[in-house]
Protein backbone atom coordinates (compact mmCIF):
# COMPACT_ATOMS: atom_id res chain seq x y z
CA UNK A 1 0.00 0.00 0.00
CA UNK A 2 1.39 3.40 -0.96
CA UNK A 3 2.00 6.06 1.68
CA UNK A 4 -0.51 8.95 1.50
CA UNK A 5 0.92 12.13 0.02
CA UNK A 6 1.76 14.82 2.55
CA UNK A 7 -0.08 18.12 2.00
CA UNK A 8 0.43 21.66 3.26
CA UNK A 9 -2.33 20.91 5.78
CA UNK A 10 -0.10 18.18 7.20
CA UNK A 11 2.79 20.62 7.57
CA UNK A 12 0.71 23.42 9.14
CA UNK A 13 -2.33 22.22 11.05
CA UNK A 14 -5.64 23.96 10.38
CA UNK A 15 -7.86 23.74 13.44
CA UNK A 16 -11.23 22.05 12.75
CA UNK A 17 -13.99 23.20 15.09
CA UNK A 18 -17.71 22.44 15.39
CA UNK A 19 -19.65 25.04 13.40
CA UNK A 20 -23.27 25.53 14.40
CA UNK A 21 -24.17 26.88 10.96
CA UNK A 22 -23.23 23.52 9.39
CA UNK A 23 -25.08 21.35 11.87
CA UNK A 24 -27.61 19.00 10.23
CA UNK A 25 -30.32 20.39 12.49
CA UNK A 26 -29.61 23.93 11.24
CA UNK A 27 -29.88 22.71 7.65
CA UNK A 28 -33.08 20.78 8.43
CA UNK A 29 -34.63 23.76 10.21
CA UNK A 30 -33.99 26.17 7.35
CA UNK A 31 -35.26 23.62 4.83
CA UNK A 32 -38.43 23.12 6.89
CA UNK A 33 -39.07 26.86 7.11
CA UNK A 34 -38.70 27.20 3.34
CA UNK A 35 -41.26 24.52 2.57
CA UNK A 36 -39.09 21.40 2.22
CA UNK A 37 -39.51 18.09 4.00
CA UNK A 38 -35.97 17.20 5.01
CA UNK A 39 -34.92 13.92 6.56
CA UNK A 40 -35.14 14.02 10.39
CA UNK A 41 -31.64 14.48 11.78
CA UNK A 42 -32.08 11.64 14.27
CA UNK A 43 -32.00 9.19 11.34
CA UNK A 44 -30.02 10.74 8.51
CA UNK A 45 -26.82 10.45 6.47
CA UNK A 46 -24.28 13.29 6.61
CA UNK A 47 -21.28 13.84 4.32
CA UNK A 48 -18.52 16.37 4.98
CA UNK A 49 -16.13 17.23 2.16
CA UNK A 50 -12.81 18.44 3.54
CA UNK A 51 -13.54 17.24 7.07
CA UNK A 52 -10.04 17.76 8.50
CA UNK A 53 -9.73 15.80 11.74
CA UNK A 54 -13.50 15.51 12.13
CA UNK A 55 -13.84 18.32 14.66
CA UNK A 56 -17.08 19.41 13.01
CA UNK A 57 -18.39 15.93 12.29
CA UNK A 58 -17.60 13.92 15.44
CA UNK A 59 -19.92 15.93 17.77
CA UNK A 60 -22.81 15.26 15.39
CA UNK A 61 -22.10 11.55 15.40
CA UNK A 62 -22.09 11.59 19.20
CA UNK A 63 -25.38 13.54 19.36
CA UNK A 64 -27.23 11.35 16.83
CA UNK A 65 -26.15 7.71 17.29
CA UNK A 66 -28.80 6.43 14.83
CA UNK A 67 -27.44 8.59 11.98
CA UNK A 68 -24.40 7.94 9.77
CA UNK A 69 -21.58 10.44 9.34
CA UNK A 70 -18.87 10.21 6.70
CA UNK A 71 -16.06 12.65 6.00
CA UNK A 72 -13.01 12.72 3.80
CA UNK A 73 -9.97 14.95 3.53
CA UNK A 74 -6.78 15.18 1.49
CA UNK A 75 -4.55 15.57 4.58
CA UNK A 76 -3.69 12.08 5.93
CA UNK A 77 -2.42 13.34 9.30
CA UNK A 78 -5.76 15.05 10.01
CA UNK A 79 -7.72 11.91 9.12
CA UNK A 80 -5.45 9.78 11.32
CA UNK A 81 -5.93 12.19 14.23
CA UNK A 82 -9.68 12.15 13.76
CA UNK A 83 -9.96 8.36 13.56
CA UNK A 84 -7.92 8.10 16.76
CA UNK A 85 -10.45 10.32 18.52
CA UNK A 86 -13.34 8.29 17.09
CA UNK A 87 -11.85 5.07 18.45
CA UNK A 88 -11.23 6.67 21.86
CA UNK A 89 -14.86 7.76 22.01
CA UNK A 90 -16.15 4.36 20.89
CA UNK A 91 -18.26 5.84 18.08
CA UNK A 92 -19.44 3.34 15.46
CA UNK A 93 -21.59 5.60 13.27
CA UNK A 94 -18.83 7.69 11.73
CA UNK A 95 -15.92 7.17 9.36
CA UNK A 96 -13.18 9.49 8.13
CA UNK A 97 -11.15 8.65 5.07
CA UNK A 98 -8.11 10.03 3.24
CA UNK A 99 -9.55 10.83 -0.18
CA UNK A 100 -9.46 13.43 -2.94
CA UNK A 101 -12.60 15.08 -4.31
CA UNK A 102 -11.47 14.06 -7.77
CA UNK A 103 -11.38 10.37 -6.79
CA UNK A 104 -14.90 10.10 -5.35
CA UNK A 105 -17.14 7.60 -7.18
CA UNK A 106 -20.82 6.64 -7.14
CA UNK A 107 -19.97 3.98 -4.57
CA UNK A 108 -19.94 6.70 -1.93
CA UNK A 109 -23.73 6.68 -1.96
CA UNK A 110 -26.22 9.46 -1.26
CA UNK A 111 -26.68 11.71 1.75
CA UNK A 112 -29.37 13.87 3.32
CA UNK A 113 -26.92 16.62 4.26
CA UNK A 114 -23.67 17.53 2.51
CA UNK A 115 -21.21 19.98 4.11
CA UNK A 116 -18.29 21.69 2.36
CA UNK A 117 -16.86 24.38 4.63
CA UNK A 118 -13.72 26.20 3.54
CA UNK A 119 -13.27 24.28 0.29
CA UNK A 120 -14.90 26.01 -2.71
CA UNK A 121 -12.73 29.16 -2.87
CA UNK A 122 -9.55 27.36 -1.87
CA UNK A 123 -9.29 24.76 -4.65
CA UNK A 124 -8.55 25.10 -8.39
CA UNK A 125 -11.44 25.59 -10.78
CA UNK A 126 -11.71 21.92 -11.92
CA UNK A 127 -11.93 20.78 -8.29
CA UNK A 128 -14.47 23.52 -7.55
CA UNK A 129 -16.60 22.26 -10.41
CA UNK A 130 -16.26 18.69 -9.19
CA UNK A 131 -17.37 19.81 -5.72
CA UNK A 132 -20.74 21.05 -6.97
CA UNK A 133 -21.09 18.03 -9.23
CA UNK A 134 -20.65 15.88 -6.12
CA UNK A 135 -23.30 17.85 -4.27
CA UNK A 136 -25.72 17.10 -7.10
CA UNK A 137 -24.79 13.44 -7.48
CA UNK A 138 -24.65 12.50 -3.81
CA UNK A 139 -27.52 14.61 -2.44
CA UNK A 140 -30.82 12.84 -1.83
CA UNK A 141 -34.03 14.33 -3.36
CA UNK A 142 -34.94 16.34 -0.24
CA UNK A 143 -31.34 16.87 0.80
CA UNK A 144 -29.55 20.11 1.67
CA UNK A 145 -25.97 21.04 0.81
CA UNK A 146 -23.93 23.67 2.67
CA UNK A 147 -21.11 25.40 0.79
CA UNK A 148 -19.04 28.29 2.16
CA UNK A 149 -16.90 30.57 0.00
CA UNK A 150 -15.27 34.00 -0.17
CA UNK A 151 -17.21 36.65 -2.04
CA UNK A 152 -16.82 39.95 -3.82
CA UNK A 153 -17.10 42.85 -3.39
CA UNK A 154 -15.87 42.51 0.20
CA UNK A 155 -12.86 40.40 -0.71
CA UNK A 156 -11.32 42.93 -3.11
CA UNK A 157 -9.38 44.58 -0.29
CA UNK A 158 -8.63 41.21 1.26
CA UNK A 159 -7.21 39.99 -2.05
CA UNK A 160 -5.00 43.09 -2.24
CA UNK A 161 -3.61 42.33 1.22
CA UNK A 162 -3.09 38.72 0.26
CA UNK A 163 -1.15 39.70 -2.87
CA UNK A 164 1.09 42.04 -0.87
CA UNK A 165 1.87 39.33 1.69
CA UNK A 166 2.56 36.76 -1.00
CA UNK A 167 4.89 39.17 -2.76
CA UNK A 168 6.81 39.57 0.48
CA UNK A 169 7.23 35.83 1.17
CA UNK A 170 8.04 34.86 -2.44
CA UNK A 171 10.94 32.41 -2.46
CA UNK A 172 10.57 31.38 1.21
CA UNK A 173 9.95 27.64 1.35
CA UNK A 174 9.50 26.87 5.06
CA UNK A 175 5.89 27.42 6.24
CA UNK A 176 6.95 28.73 9.66
CA UNK A 177 9.19 31.36 8.10
CA UNK A 178 6.51 32.34 5.57
CA UNK A 179 4.07 32.87 8.44
CA UNK A 180 6.61 34.86 10.48
CA UNK A 181 7.57 37.11 7.57
CA UNK A 182 3.95 37.70 6.58
CA UNK A 183 3.14 38.72 10.15
CA UNK A 184 6.15 41.04 10.28
CA UNK A 185 5.07 42.88 7.13
CA UNK A 186 1.43 43.04 8.26
CA UNK A 187 2.60 44.53 11.57
CA UNK A 188 4.81 47.07 9.77
CA UNK A 189 1.95 48.25 7.56
CA UNK A 190 -0.60 48.23 10.37
CA UNK A 191 1.63 50.30 12.70
CA UNK A 192 2.76 52.86 10.13
CA UNK A 193 0.99 56.25 10.56
CA UNK A 194 -1.97 56.51 8.19
CA UNK A 195 -1.56 58.60 5.06
CA UNK A 196 -4.46 59.36 2.73
CA UNK A 197 -6.59 56.30 2.03
CA UNK A 198 -4.10 53.88 3.60
CA UNK A 199 -6.21 53.57 6.75
CA UNK A 200 -8.48 50.96 5.13
CA UNK A 201 -5.52 48.85 4.08
CA UNK A 202 -4.03 49.16 7.55
CA UNK A 203 -7.29 47.90 9.06
CA UNK A 204 -7.12 44.91 6.75
CA UNK A 205 -3.57 44.15 7.91
CA UNK A 206 -4.67 44.43 11.53
CA UNK A 207 -7.27 41.76 10.86
CA UNK A 208 -4.51 39.57 9.38
CA UNK A 209 -2.59 39.89 12.65
CA UNK A 210 -5.57 38.39 14.48
CA UNK A 211 -5.45 35.23 12.37
CA UNK A 212 -4.09 32.02 13.83
CA UNK A 213 -0.98 30.62 12.12
CA UNK A 214 -3.10 28.00 10.35
CA UNK A 215 -5.62 30.54 9.11
CA UNK A 216 -2.94 32.94 7.89
CA UNK A 217 -1.04 30.19 6.09
CA UNK A 218 -4.02 28.44 4.49
CA UNK A 219 -6.05 31.57 3.74
CA UNK A 220 -3.86 34.63 3.19
CA UNK A 221 -0.84 32.73 1.88
CA UNK A 222 -2.74 29.93 0.12
CA UNK A 223 -1.77 29.24 -3.50
CA UNK A 224 -5.50 29.32 -4.37
CA UNK A 225 -8.04 31.64 -2.81
CA UNK A 226 -10.57 32.77 -5.39
CA UNK A 227 -13.59 34.80 -4.24
CA UNK A 228 -16.64 34.93 -6.50
CA UNK A 229 -19.72 37.09 -6.78
CA UNK A 230 -22.78 35.44 -5.24
CA UNK A 231 -24.65 35.60 -8.56
CA UNK A 232 -21.85 33.66 -10.27
CA UNK A 233 -21.87 31.03 -7.54
CA UNK A 234 -25.61 30.52 -7.96
CA UNK A 235 -25.18 30.21 -11.72
CA UNK A 236 -22.48 27.61 -11.14
CA UNK A 237 -24.91 25.68 -8.98
CA UNK A 238 -27.59 25.88 -11.69
CA UNK A 239 -25.23 24.27 -14.17
CA UNK A 240 -25.16 21.26 -11.84
CA UNK A 241 -28.92 21.12 -11.22
CA UNK A 242 -28.81 22.91 -7.85
CA UNK A 243 -30.78 25.95 -6.69
CA UNK A 244 -30.25 28.54 -3.99
CA UNK A 245 -32.19 27.66 -0.86
CA UNK A 246 -31.00 30.16 1.74
CA UNK A 247 -28.05 31.33 3.74
CA UNK A 248 -27.24 29.09 6.69
CA UNK A 249 -27.87 32.15 8.89
CA UNK A 250 -31.27 33.29 7.66
CA UNK A 251 -30.95 36.62 9.45
CA UNK A 252 -28.14 37.54 7.03
CA UNK A 253 -30.73 37.66 4.21
CA UNK A 254 -32.90 40.34 5.79
CA UNK A 255 -33.12 43.99 4.74
CA UNK A 256 -34.82 45.17 7.94
CA UNK A 257 -31.54 46.69 9.14
CA UNK A 258 -32.00 49.41 6.50
CA UNK A 259 -34.48 52.33 6.39
CA UNK A 260 -37.76 51.71 4.58
CA UNK A 261 -36.69 53.64 1.49
CA UNK A 262 -33.57 51.47 1.13
CA UNK A 263 -35.61 48.27 1.51
CA UNK A 264 -38.05 49.55 -1.09
CA UNK A 265 -35.21 50.31 -3.49
CA UNK A 266 -33.84 46.77 -2.99
CA UNK A 267 -37.22 45.34 -3.86
CA UNK A 268 -37.36 47.50 -6.98
CA UNK A 269 -33.87 46.45 -8.08
CA UNK A 270 -34.53 42.75 -7.56
CA UNK A 271 -38.13 42.71 -8.85
CA UNK A 272 -38.99 39.73 -6.67
CA UNK A 273 -35.88 37.72 -7.64
CA UNK A 274 -34.32 36.47 -4.40
CA UNK A 275 -30.92 35.87 -6.01
CA UNK A 276 -30.76 39.41 -7.35
CA UNK A 277 -31.82 40.81 -3.99
CA UNK A 278 -29.06 38.84 -2.26
CA UNK A 279 -26.51 40.14 -4.76
CA UNK A 280 -27.54 43.75 -4.16
CA UNK A 281 -27.42 43.11 -0.40
CA UNK A 282 -23.84 41.94 -0.89
CA UNK A 283 -23.08 45.24 -2.62
CA UNK A 284 -24.61 47.21 0.25
CA UNK A 285 -22.91 45.17 2.98
CA UNK A 286 -19.61 44.78 1.12
CA UNK A 287 -19.93 41.11 2.05
CA UNK A 288 -16.80 38.99 1.87
CA UNK A 289 -17.97 35.54 2.99
CA UNK A 290 -21.07 33.43 2.41
CA UNK A 291 -22.44 30.19 3.82
CA UNK A 292 -24.99 29.13 1.24
CA UNK A 293 -27.49 26.29 1.31
CA UNK A 294 -28.38 24.52 -1.94
CA UNK A 295 -30.98 21.92 -2.89
CA UNK A 296 -32.05 20.18 -6.08
CA UNK A 297 -33.49 22.56 -8.66
CA UNK A 298 -36.78 20.63 -8.94
CA UNK A 299 -37.64 21.06 -5.24
CA UNK A 300 -40.52 23.54 -4.77
CA UNK A 301 -39.72 26.22 -2.20
CA UNK A 302 -41.91 28.56 -0.16
CA UNK A 303 -39.94 31.62 0.95
CA UNK A 304 -42.75 33.20 2.97
CA UNK A 305 -41.36 32.01 6.34
CA UNK A 306 -44.80 30.99 7.50
CA UNK A 307 -45.25 31.19 11.26
CA UNK A 308 -47.22 27.92 11.36
CA UNK A 309 -43.91 26.06 11.00
CA UNK A 310 -42.88 27.26 14.46
CA UNK A 311 -45.45 24.97 16.06
CA UNK A 312 -43.30 21.91 15.32
CA UNK A 313 -39.96 23.49 16.29
CA UNK A 314 -37.96 24.25 19.41
CA UNK A 315 -37.18 27.83 20.37
CA UNK A 316 -34.15 29.29 22.18
CA UNK A 317 -32.94 32.83 22.74
CA UNK A 318 -30.32 34.70 24.71
CA UNK A 319 -32.27 37.95 24.31
CA UNK A 320 -32.79 40.11 27.37
CA UNK A 321 -35.10 43.04 28.04
CA UNK A 322 -33.33 46.40 27.94
CA UNK A 323 -34.76 47.39 31.35
CA UNK A 324 -34.23 45.60 34.64
CA UNK A 325 -37.92 45.26 35.50
CA UNK A 326 -39.91 45.06 32.25
CA UNK A 327 -43.68 45.50 32.36
CA UNK A 328 -44.72 42.15 30.89
CA UNK A 329 -48.33 41.99 32.07
CA UNK A 330 -49.60 45.32 30.79
CA UNK A 331 -51.15 45.09 27.28
CA UNK A 332 -50.05 48.66 26.53
CA UNK A 333 -46.45 48.56 27.76
CA UNK A 334 -43.85 48.07 25.03
CA UNK A 335 -40.77 46.04 26.01
CA UNK A 336 -37.59 46.03 23.96
CA UNK A 337 -35.44 42.89 23.82
CA UNK A 338 -31.82 42.86 22.62
CA UNK A 339 -29.89 39.81 21.48
CA UNK A 340 -26.65 38.84 19.74
CA UNK A 341 -25.14 40.90 16.91
CA UNK A 342 -27.20 43.95 17.96
CA UNK A 343 -30.42 42.14 17.04
CA UNK A 344 -33.55 43.37 18.74
CA UNK A 345 -37.28 43.91 18.63
CA UNK A 346 -39.99 45.66 20.62
CA UNK A 347 -43.45 44.30 21.35
CA UNK A 348 -46.46 45.02 23.54
CA UNK A 349 -47.93 41.53 23.03
CA UNK A 350 -48.25 40.07 26.52
CA UNK A 351 -47.66 36.40 25.66
CA UNK A 352 -44.70 37.28 23.43
CA UNK A 353 -43.15 39.45 26.14
CA UNK A 354 -43.51 36.66 28.68
CA UNK A 355 -42.18 34.05 26.23
CA UNK A 356 -39.06 36.04 25.33
CA UNK A 357 -38.46 36.80 29.00
CA UNK A 358 -38.75 33.10 29.85
CA UNK A 359 -36.40 32.08 27.02
CA UNK A 360 -33.79 34.51 28.33
CA UNK A 361 -33.92 32.91 31.78
CA UNK A 362 -33.64 29.43 30.28
CA UNK A 363 -30.83 30.12 27.80
CA UNK A 364 -29.20 28.09 26.30
CA UNK A 365 -32.03 25.57 26.59
CA UNK A 366 -34.41 25.11 23.67
CA UNK A 367 -38.13 24.85 24.43
CA UNK A 368 -40.95 23.36 22.36
CA UNK A 369 -43.71 25.83 21.51
CA UNK A 370 -46.45 24.23 23.69
CA UNK A 371 -44.16 24.32 26.72
CA UNK A 372 -43.06 27.87 25.91
CA UNK A 373 -46.68 29.04 25.72
CA UNK A 374 -47.50 27.25 28.99
CA UNK A 375 -44.54 28.82 30.81
CA UNK A 376 -45.36 32.25 29.40
CA UNK A 377 -48.94 31.97 30.66
CA UNK A 378 -47.65 30.97 34.08
CA UNK A 379 -45.55 34.15 34.17
CA UNK A 380 -48.67 36.14 33.25
CA UNK A 381 -50.76 34.27 35.82
CA UNK A 382 -53.19 33.08 33.16
CA UNK A 383 -54.93 29.72 32.58
CA UNK A 384 -53.02 27.34 30.39
CA UNK A 385 -55.87 27.15 27.85
CA UNK A 386 -55.33 30.72 26.70
CA UNK A 387 -58.92 31.90 26.43
CA UNK A 388 -61.81 30.80 24.18
CA UNK A 389 -61.01 29.17 20.85
CA UNK A 390 -62.44 26.45 18.61
CA UNK A 391 -61.53 22.82 19.41
CA UNK A 392 -58.34 21.77 17.66
CA UNK A 393 -57.29 25.36 16.95
CA UNK A 394 -54.49 27.34 18.49
CA UNK A 395 -55.59 30.20 20.73
CA UNK A 396 -55.34 33.58 18.94
CA UNK A 397 -52.54 34.78 21.19
CA UNK A 398 -50.48 31.65 20.39
CA UNK A 399 -50.91 32.30 16.68
CA UNK A 400 -49.76 35.86 17.28
CA UNK A 401 -46.83 34.52 19.31
CA UNK A 402 -45.79 32.34 16.36
CA UNK A 403 -45.91 35.38 14.08
CA UNK A 404 -43.68 37.32 16.45
CA UNK A 405 -41.26 34.41 16.91
CA UNK A 406 -40.80 33.94 13.15
CA UNK A 407 -40.11 37.67 12.84
CA UNK A 408 -37.65 37.46 15.72
CA UNK A 409 -35.98 34.48 14.05
CA UNK A 410 -35.55 36.38 10.78
CA UNK A 411 -33.97 39.20 12.78
CA UNK A 412 -31.53 36.84 14.51
CA UNK A 413 -33.09 37.34 17.93
CA UNK A 414 -34.24 33.75 18.48
CA UNK A 415 -33.03 30.35 17.33
CA UNK A 416 -35.28 27.65 15.93
CA UNK A 417 -34.43 23.95 15.70
CA UNK A 418 -36.02 20.61 14.91
CA UNK A 419 -34.43 18.99 17.97
CA UNK A 420 -33.38 20.12 21.43
CA UNK A 421 -29.70 19.57 22.33
CA UNK A 422 -29.25 17.19 25.25
CA UNK A 423 -27.47 18.91 28.13
CA UNK A 424 -28.33 20.23 31.57
CA UNK A 425 -27.91 23.47 33.48
CA UNK A 426 -28.19 21.68 36.83
CA UNK A 427 -24.96 20.46 38.39
CA UNK A 428 -25.36 16.92 39.73
CA UNK A 429 -23.61 15.42 42.73
CA UNK A 430 -21.10 13.77 40.37
CA UNK A 431 -20.92 16.12 37.37
CA UNK A 432 -20.26 14.72 33.92
CA UNK A 433 -19.19 16.64 30.82
CA UNK A 434 -19.39 15.55 27.22
CA UNK A 435 -16.84 12.79 26.52
CA UNK A 436 -15.72 14.76 23.46
CA UNK A 437 -14.89 17.83 25.54
CA UNK A 438 -13.18 15.65 28.13
CA UNK A 439 -11.03 13.96 25.50
CA UNK A 440 -10.09 17.32 23.99
CA UNK A 441 -9.16 18.67 27.42
CA UNK A 442 -7.06 15.59 28.19
CA UNK A 443 -5.19 16.10 24.91
CA UNK A 444 -4.43 19.70 25.82
CA UNK A 445 -6.61 21.30 23.11
CA UNK A 446 -7.31 25.02 23.45
CA UNK A 447 -10.88 24.57 22.20
CA UNK A 448 -13.51 22.02 23.20
CA UNK A 449 -16.86 21.17 21.62
CA UNK A 450 -20.03 22.06 23.48
CA UNK A 451 -23.27 20.09 23.32
CA UNK A 452 -24.80 22.90 21.22
CA UNK A 453 -22.31 22.21 18.40
CA UNK A 454 -20.20 25.26 19.18
CA UNK A 455 -16.63 25.60 20.39
CA UNK A 456 -15.38 26.96 23.69
CA UNK A 457 -11.93 28.44 24.17
CA UNK A 458 -10.23 27.18 27.34
CA UNK A 459 -8.06 30.01 28.56
CA UNK A 460 -6.17 28.32 31.40
CA UNK A 461 -4.70 25.04 32.60
CA UNK A 462 -7.08 24.56 35.57
CA UNK A 463 -10.11 24.75 33.26
CA UNK A 464 -8.72 21.98 31.04
CA UNK A 465 -7.79 19.87 34.04
CA UNK A 466 -11.24 20.28 35.62
CA UNK A 467 -12.91 19.12 32.41
CA UNK A 468 -10.70 16.04 32.31
CA UNK A 469 -11.93 15.11 35.82
CA UNK A 470 -15.65 15.38 35.10
CA UNK A 471 -16.37 11.78 34.09
CA UNK A 472 -19.16 11.22 36.63
CA UNK A 473 -17.03 9.30 39.14
CA UNK A 474 -16.11 12.19 41.46
CA UNK A 475 -18.23 14.11 43.95
CA UNK A 476 -17.51 17.70 45.01
CA UNK A 477 -15.06 16.72 47.72
CA UNK A 478 -13.00 14.56 45.35
CA UNK A 479 -13.03 17.25 42.67
CA UNK A 480 -11.91 19.89 45.15
CA UNK A 481 -9.05 17.72 46.44
CA UNK A 482 -7.77 16.92 42.97
CA UNK A 483 -8.03 20.52 41.79
CA UNK A 484 -6.19 21.82 44.85
CA UNK A 485 -3.45 19.22 44.36
CA UNK A 486 -3.15 20.14 40.70
CA UNK A 487 -2.93 23.86 41.32
CA UNK A 488 -0.38 23.40 44.10
CA UNK A 489 1.74 21.16 41.87
CA UNK A 490 1.61 23.29 38.72
CA UNK A 491 1.83 26.62 40.51
CA UNK A 492 4.98 25.58 42.35
CA UNK A 493 7.79 27.47 40.57
CA UNK A 494 9.86 25.10 38.48
CA UNK A 495 13.67 25.24 38.57
CA UNK A 496 13.54 25.43 34.78
CA UNK A 497 11.45 28.62 34.88
CA UNK A 498 13.96 31.47 34.72
CA UNK A 499 11.81 34.09 36.45
CA UNK A 500 10.17 31.68 38.88
CA UNK A 501 6.66 32.71 37.81
CA UNK A 502 3.60 30.48 37.65
CA UNK A 503 1.66 29.61 34.50
CA UNK A 504 -1.18 32.06 33.78
CA UNK A 505 -4.68 31.40 35.06
CA UNK A 506 -3.71 29.57 38.25
CA UNK A 507 -5.40 30.62 41.47
CA UNK A 508 -6.37 29.18 44.82
CA UNK A 509 -9.21 26.68 44.44
CA UNK A 510 -11.96 26.63 47.07
CA UNK A 511 -15.42 25.09 47.30
CA UNK A 512 -17.21 28.30 46.33
CA UNK A 513 -14.99 28.84 43.28
CA UNK A 514 -15.44 25.22 42.18
CA UNK A 515 -19.22 25.54 42.43
CA UNK A 516 -19.18 28.69 40.31
CA UNK A 517 -17.04 26.98 37.69
CA UNK A 518 -19.33 23.95 37.53
CA UNK A 519 -22.39 26.18 37.13
CA UNK A 520 -20.60 28.05 34.36
CA UNK A 521 -19.93 24.77 32.54
CA UNK A 522 -23.66 24.11 32.65
CA UNK A 523 -24.46 27.50 31.12
CA UNK A 524 -21.87 26.75 28.43
CA UNK A 525 -23.72 23.55 27.41
CA UNK A 526 -21.05 21.11 28.55
CA UNK A 527 -22.80 19.12 31.29
CA UNK A 528 -24.66 15.90 30.55
CA UNK A 529 -28.01 15.05 32.09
Amino acid sequence: MSTPTTTLYDRVRYRTLPLSQTHPDRLATVATLFGMRPQPVEHCRVLEIGCGDGGNLIPGAYAFPESWFFGFDLAPSAVTRGMSAIRSLGLTNIELRHLSIMDVTEALGTFDYVIAHGVYSWVPEPVRDRLLAMCRAHLRPNGVAYVSYNTFPGCHLRQAARQVLQFHVEGIAEPEERIAQARALARFIADTPAYGDSIHFQEEMRSVLEHSPGLLFHDDLAPTNDPVYFYDFVQHGHRHGLQFLSEANVWEMQDRIYPDDVAARLQQLSDGNVVLKEQYLDFLKNRRFRQTLLCHEDVPLDRALRSAAVKALFVASSARPTVEHPDIRSPSAVVEFRGPRSSGMSTDHRLAKAALFYLGTMWPRAVALPELARQARAILGEPSAGGPHAPGEEPPDVRALCDILITAYAAGLVELSTTAPSFTLEVSERPTVSPIARLQAERGDDFVATLRHASLHLEDLPARYLLSLLDGTRDRAALLREMQTFVARVANPSPSTPDGTSPPGLATVNAEGLERKLAELGRLSLLLR
